[in-house]
C-alpha cells in the first residue's frame, strides 16, 4: 500500500535520485521496504512524501516494536521460570545431601 502511494507522490520528484528510486512500482516497493526497516538512503522527499514516510515510520514502529516487546517479555518469563526451577532443584539436592549425612 505505502509503496504505491509513494510511487505516485515521488515519481515526479524534482530530485533526480529520489525520482529514480520511484520510477517503477517494484523499485518503489524495495525502497519502501527499506523505509519500514529504517534503512532508507533517501531524504529529499516532496511534502506529500514526507507525510507518507512519517506515517510509514509510525506504522513500522507498531509493526516491529510491539511484537519484539511481546517476544522479549515471553523470553524473560521463560528464563525466569527456568532459573527458579534450577534454584528449586539445587535446594532439593542440598536438603537431600544434608539428610543423608545426618543418617550416616
Amino acid at each position: 500500500f505505502f509503496s504505491s502511494v509513494l510511487y505516485f507522490t515521488e515519481r515526479d520528484n524534482l530530485d533526480a535520485e529520489t525520482a529514480s528510486y520511484y520510477n517503477t512500482v517494484p523499485r518503489a516497493m524495495w525502497v519502501t521496504l527499506l523505509n519500514l526497516s529504517g534503512e532508507s538512503p533517501l531524504s529529499n522527499y516532496s511534502t506529500a512524501g514526507k507525510v507518507i514516510t512519517g506515517i510509514i515510520g509510525l506504522f513500522a514502529s507498531g509493526l516491529f516494536g510491539i511484537p519484539i516487546g511481546v517476544l522479549g517479555g515471553g523470553f524473560e518469563e521463560l528464563a525466569d521460570d527456568e532459573e527458579e526451577e534450577g534454584e528449586i532443584e539445587t535446594d532439593e539436592d542440598t536438603t537431600r545431601s544434608s539428610g543423608v549425612e545426618d543418617k550416616c
